[in-house]
């Protein structure tokens, strides 16, 4: 059953997409968009490998409530700094073409303790747009996209049809103010919706402006990672980390930057921190997908590691990690799929207020507004059908 319904999602994806090129890196029917590197192709470097720094006593450290970074740099973790030699702009200026401007920068920090994963950041931006609304297509963004235990990853090269769909989970927001809380629009997984601490949800952050960009610290729970890699990959397994190989949680990692100008929502570039994957013709392009990554996030065992959510296990290297097994599928019972799409709004060419349901994605990260109109015809009613359908059965597995 769940094959089916990924078929059925797929096939339904393609065709509201009208033509979907092909990679020789990517499996058919797996979308990308062209882009350019950053650099001088022989200059572009992946970002690569880096250590989650654990710190059991983090939120002691750590006052997220005013954007503020000194309390990251006094406690001395390790940052890992990105420039326009480890991206690749899928949006550019087209008055110069040059994709991401020589000398901006983005200073990032990791860190982890039993319930949170935090993630800071300084952006050297002299041109920041701060966000008139907590909307990300309002002002200057940033997104980070995980891919949980690096599972996503795996699954699409063994067994693609067990995705929902092949894009990461994104996180992203914009800057309203010195110390506004951030709200998040979280994509590709349940639902794109907005997350917030005043509505309960695992994240907690807020931003700032500095004399040549601006900052954020921000984190988002175990929990609210853990359930949504759940729904997006139709399972809930333990993800263990230690035990007697020495397994570390790896944490597929993608981070983008789109940029605006003061009274402007359209954007001047957008990049990311992907690998770099060639299209056939061999220009570099932005998939999305858990192939594209750019950077392998990776957290050690340490002696007494705990995690608040119970499905993240952390067992001594004296003991054995049990071998993983596969949950018997369970066919969804019959009912008749409803004659509307449940539940979410058809895209719209503004961005909704704060606090308002948000658009469905149709393509993270964001670039611009989709047209309306674009799925009009015959075959764009076509996918919307089988979307419903399966978006209904899909709803009913859930619920198993």
């Amino acid at each position: 059953m769940k094959k089916i319904l990924a078929l059925l999602l797929t096939v339904a994806m393609l065709l509201a997409m009208g033509t979907v090129l092909a990679s020789a890196e990517l499996p058919d029917g797996v979308s990308f968009t062209p882009g350019g590197y950053s650099s001088d192709a022989a200059d572009f470097t992946p970002a690569g490998d880096f250590a989650i720094t654990w710190d059991p006593d983090a939120s002691k450290k750590l006052d997220l409530s005013d954007g503020d970074m000194s309390d990251w740099a006094a406690a001395d973790y390790n940052m890992v700094t990105l420039d326009v030699s480890n991206m690749i702009w899928w949006v550019n200026d087209t008055t110069n073409g040059t994709g991401v401007p020589a000398g901006w920068s983005i200073s990032t920090y990791f860190v982890a303790d039993s319930e949170w994963f935090y993630i800071g950041f300084f952006v050297t931006d002299p041109s920041f747009k701060c966000g008139t609304t907590g909307n990300y297509q309002s002002g200057d963004a940033f997104q980070v996209c995980i891919d949980f235990g690096g599972r996503l990853g795996d699954m699409l090269k063994n067994n693609p049809e067990d995705v929902l769909n092949p894009k990461n989970i994104f996180y992203s927001f914009c800057s309203t103010g010195d110390g506004q809380p951030i709200e998040i629009m979280r994509q590709e997984s349940e639902n794109d919706i907005w997350i917030s601490e005043a509505n309960g949800d695992g994240v907690k952050g807020s931003t700032r402006q500095t004399e040549n960009g601006w900052s954020a610290e921000f984190a988002l729970s175990w929990q609210q990672l853990y359930d949504d890699y759940c729904w997006k990959a139709w399972e809930d397994p333990k993800i263990y980390i230690g035990g007697d190989k020495d397994i570390p949680l790896n944490i597929g990692c993608c981070l983008y930057y789109l940029d605006r100008s003061e009274g402007s929502d359209t954007l001047n570039w957008a990049a990311g921190s992907t690998n770099g994957i060639a299209n056939n013709d061999g220009t570099p392009c932005v998939s999305w997908t858990a192939y594209d990554n750019g950077m392998n996030l990776s957290l050690s065992y340490q002696d007494d590691m705990t995690f608040v959510c119970d499905k993240i296990v952390a067992l001594p290297k004296t003991e054995t990690i049990p071998p993983e097994t596969e949950a018997p599928e369970t066919e969804a019972p019959e009912t008749e799929a409803p004659t509307e799409a449940p539940a979410t709004e058809a895209p719209e060419t503004e961005a909704p207020a704060v606090g308002t349901e948000a658009p469905a994605a149709t393509d993270a990260p964001e670039t611009e507004a989709p047209a309306k109109g674009g799925c009009g015809g015959v075959i764009g009613m076509g996918a919307v059908a089988v979307l419903a359908a399966a978006a209904a059965a899909v709803a009913l597995k859930k619920k198993d």
